[in-house]
């Protein structure tokens, strides 16, 4: 006898999609969500199977290995096998295609908060999506933007690698970012003298001759064999005018040492010798003449060869020139790091040059500076105490005729410019300054002859120059 066929409600109104779920979920005779519908000819030979509740539709339910109590099948008669999620197989009839979207959602109308825990399983599956778990951010290790690259940058880095990016910002030029990598290697592992080492070729580069010289002097002392490092500061030593130690380091540097070095210091090592010659005999153009070989041989550094250059040109009256020589070789100044390169009688002699160089240019209060600490450092040098004198005449004359000049005695002012001037000669501001109370005293003559000797001195003295002119257009009046 045919068996009673169920006619679902979408069959009865011709629609298996949307529709019929729709009119399916009013009906009152659904309780739970069934299996979705089998081929027909399946059908009537599973229908011993007890009917399973699928909470994801997307997975079938485990079939049972127990064939024993099962009849045996033909090929013909076994359901057709639905392909698993994560696999690929060809594309499935639109039939039931349209039945499986129907079971899909009428499970998920009817879904329960056991449904929705189930969904997550623990190894992180949810339906055919693997989700992985994503690592842990660790808060322990801050991590900044470096200029390197862009890219950010962790601060627990290793010193080698932070070496090797030191080592890259280097080559492109960018030697101020090569050394704060350096610097970071360093804080890292301050025990590794390569690291030193290539801070001191940052710095060189960066012009900071000084500092460099510290840093190579750190890394031999952390290996005194380090070849490397003894050319680096030989090298270094011979731009700083140091000839005796730039030799010593060479003689240690073993395969970085070539013959053209040691050439370079033995020339450099003449042109100082020639330079002192010429100081003692006052021989200005030649002394000048060597300092400039000397800054070609290689020392373009070195504090003493532009001392002596700045020396050269005061005495050449050229104060203009020595001004600007002088704070080219003393742009970075210390006492303290100059005393420790070059020894308590050669920074004495730079600061006895510079109290010269400022009484040049009308600097009064910074030359009695300078020679008070040339003195201080050499107190046994007549020549420091000589120049320490004069500076404090011509800073006394100038404040004393400034007094009197603007109480209106201009004779008196005159006069003690005047004995100013016997202690330097050729001082442009004592000049113009003195010239200013001839002008006051109609001595036009004499004003126009103090401010003409001031412009030969420095020619850029614009006071002096107009002075000069008022000087000439009183003359000329006098003349109408």
């Amino acid at each position: 006898m045919a068996k009673s066929k169920k006619i679902s409600t979408g069959q009865i109104f011709g629609c298996e999609s949307l529709l019929g779920c729709i009119f399916q979920s009013w009906s009152p005779r659904r309780r739970k969500p069934s299996l979705p519908e089998k081929d027909h000819r399946a059908k009537d030979n599973l229908s011993s199977k007890s009917s399973t509740t699928v909470t994801n539709p997307k997975i079938l339910p485990r079939k049972s290995t127990d064939t024993s109590s099962q009849p045996k099948k033909s090929d013909s008669q076994k359901p057709q096998q639905k392909p698993k999620p994560d696999e690929n197989h060809p594309r499935k009839s639109s039939e039931s295609a349209r039945k499986s979207s129907d079971s899909a959602r009428k499970s998920i109308s009817s879904g329960s908060s056991r449904t929705e825990s189930k969904r997550f399983s623990l190894n992180g599956v949810m339906g055919n999506i693997i989700v992985k778990p994503q690592p842990a951010v660790k808060t322990d290790v801050t991590q900044t933007k470096s200029r390197w690259e862009g890219k950010p940058v962790n601060h627990r880095l290793d010193p080698e690698t932070l070496k090797k990016m030191g080592n890259e910002e280097y080559c492109r030029g960018r030697f101020g970012q090569a050394l704060v990598f350096y610097e970071r290697a360093i804080s890292a592992d301050p025990k590794t003298p390569t690291y030193w080492s290539n801070k001191s070729a940052a710095l060189i580069s960066l012009g900071r001759l000084l500092e460099a010289s510290d840093a190579c002097e750190e890394a031999l002392r952390l290996n005194p064999t380090y070849e490397r490092a003894h050319q680096r500061l030989a090298s270094l030593q011979l731009r700083l005018g140091e000839v005796e130690k730039a030799l010593c380091h060479y003689n240690e540097a073993g395969k970085y040492t070539e013959t053209k070095h040691i050439e370079q210091v033995e020339d450099v090592v003449k042109c100082l010798r020639r330079c002192d010659e010429a100081r003692r005999s006052k021989e200005w153009n030649v002394a000048l003449k060597e300092t400039l070989f000397a800054i070609s041989y290689g020392a373009d550094s070195s504090p003493r060869v532009y001392a002596l250059q700045t020396e050269a040109l005061l005495h050449l009256q050229r104060h203009e020139e020595a001004y600007s020589v002088y704070q080219k070789g003393t742009k970075r100044f210390d006492i303290d790091s100059f005393i420790k390169i070059f020894g308590l009688s050669l920074t004495s002699y730079l600061l006895m040059v510079g109290a010269q160089v400022y009484i040049a240019v009308g600097r009064f209060e910074d030359a009695v500076t300078a020679s008070r600490q040339a003195a201080r450092l050499d107190p046994s040098s007549e020549e420091v105490n000589a120049v320490a004198r004069k500076a404090r005449a011509v800073a006394s004359a100038r404040l004393s005729g400034n007094l009197l000049f603007n109480a209106s005695k201009f004779e008196g002012a005159s006069v003690v410019y005047t004995e100013g001037l016997e202690n330097d000669p050729y001082n442009a501001l004592l000049l113009c300054n003195r010239a200013a109370s001839r002008f006051k005293l109609d001595l036009f003559e004499k004003a126009i002859e103090d401010c003409t000797l001031a412009l030969s001195l420095q020619p850029s003295y614009r006071k002096a120059r107009r002075r000069r002119a008022d000087s000439y257009a009183k003359v000329f009046k006098s003349l109408i």
